[in-house]
């Protein structure tokens, strides 16, 4: 995850600096997260702690949701203070 604005649980994934595969998973599996999936990425309203609802292994099925892009997930959990299911 690159350097950018101090994140907490409550900012939008779009505000995270994350690479576009990570934006992309997390934005095109919105409602997965229960969060209704905008038209276009930056009127979405999935936010870092929406994440915390499910597992890294649920995330990790997600089309396109390889090792590094479950790294960076992670990551950002953990500077947001996010805990995921197990």
């Amino acid at each position: 995850m690159k350097d950018g604005p101090k994140i907490d649980k409550d900012s939008f994934i779009r505000d995270c600096n994350l690479s576009v595969r990570t934006q992309n998973v997390l934005y095109n599996n919105a409602e997965a997260f229960g969060v209704e999936r905008a038209s276009w990425i930056m009127y979405s309203n999935l936010k870092v702690s929406d994440i915390g609802k499910l597992s890294l292994r649920v995330i990790g099925g997600f089309r396109n949701c390889g090792t590094k892009t479950l790294s960076e997930i992670k990551e950002l959990c953990r500077k947001a203070g996010v805990e995921l299911k197990e």
